[in-house]
């Protein structure tokens, strides 16, 4: 008949919490789970753009034709609403017929776009007005963009992609695929233009 009181108040016991903890922990990790899956089915995804894009490629034999046929793949393959190149003004003699993607060297922000070619890392927008108007000319509605640069032994230009989208391309994004990309698409571009 001996009663000893055990008054924990507000306390909870220790297995409980211990429990409590555990279940935290097992749902942060289900869904740390989850997250990397889903990273893992983009990455596979990308990865076979990646190879229909090679292929592509290797079978392009024409400049015409391979600029055109990059800019219809990467803009189905890789959700891009715009895409279009800019060229060294010393390969002039190289783009007959493509003069309008040939940089202006008189441009005021030419020494710049070289600056960033040379850097051969992608650079994100946004960009100023003039720049914009220069790169995406008349498609005003892109509100994202990044500029890849095109190199071999030498800076080529820059392969422009732009979305509306403004969280399609922002600072900060991992660039690896991007200057994959750009490494990809330089790989065939030096055979017509070094």
């Amino acid at each position: 008949e001996l009663t000893i009181p055990h008054n924990t108040g507000a306390a909870v016991s220790l297995v409980e919490r211990q429990v409590k903890l555990l279940r935290e922990e097992n749902k942060y990790l289900k869904n740390k789970l989850s997250d990397l899956i889903h990273i893992a089915r983009e990455n596979e995804e990308l990865s076979q753009r990646f190879h229909r894009l090679s292929l592509e490629l290797m079978a392009g034999e024409h400049l015409h034709d391979i600029l055109a046929m990059t800019r219809d793949q990467v803009r189905t393959f890789f959700n891009t609403d715009h895409v279009s190149f800019c060229f060294q003004d010393s390969l002039t003699d190289r783009l007959k017929g493509l003069e309008k993607n040939v940089l202006d060297s008189s441009s005021p922000h030419a020494a710049e776009l070289k600056r960033w070619m040379h850097g051969r890392k992608p650079v994100f927008g946004p960009f100023d007005a003039a720049v914009h108007q220069l790169l995406l000319d008349e498609d005003q509605q892109i509100s994202s963009c990044v500029l890849i640069p095109l190199y071999h032994t030498e800076e080529m230009g820059l392969l422009i992609l732009g979305s509306k989208s403004k969280e399609r391309f922002v600072k900060g994004m991992g660039t690896v695929f991007l200057s994959q990309l750009g490494e990809l698409i330089s790989s065939k571009l030096k055979n017509y233009l070094i």
